[in-house]
């Protein structure tokens, strides 16, 4: 009777064996899938605050760009004003005939 309850333990711990080892094989392929999962997400993580920081310099130079250009257009303006003023003070000389 004690070897026919062995073989029935030893069937029991060969069909347990035969299920956990397929179950440990997918569980390891998990952890690989999950750790190439992590790295991916961190790169991610990284490419996000390279894109971030790429946003803000682009941000910071563009504000620079913006007070350059309004400052020339002052400057522009400005020349404008000259410009006109001089044609101005020339144009009534050019009614008045030349003296001989």
């Amino acid at each position: 009777m004690a070897s026919l309850v062995d073989g029935v333990l030893l069937t029991a711990l060969v069909a347990t064996s035969a299920c956990v080892v397929p179950m440990y094989l997918k569980l390891k392929r998990l952890d690989r899938a999950q750790a190439e999962y992590g790295r991916a997400v961190a790169a991610s993580g990284h490419a996000l605050a390279s894109a971030g920081e790429a946003v803000r310099s682009f941000a910071g130079e563009g504000r620079a760009v913006l007070d350059a250009l309004g400052q020339k257009i002052e400057e522009a303006r400005a020349m404008l004003a000259e410009l006109e003023a001089a044609q101005a003070r020339l144009e009534p000389r050019r009614d008045v005939p030349p003296a001989a």
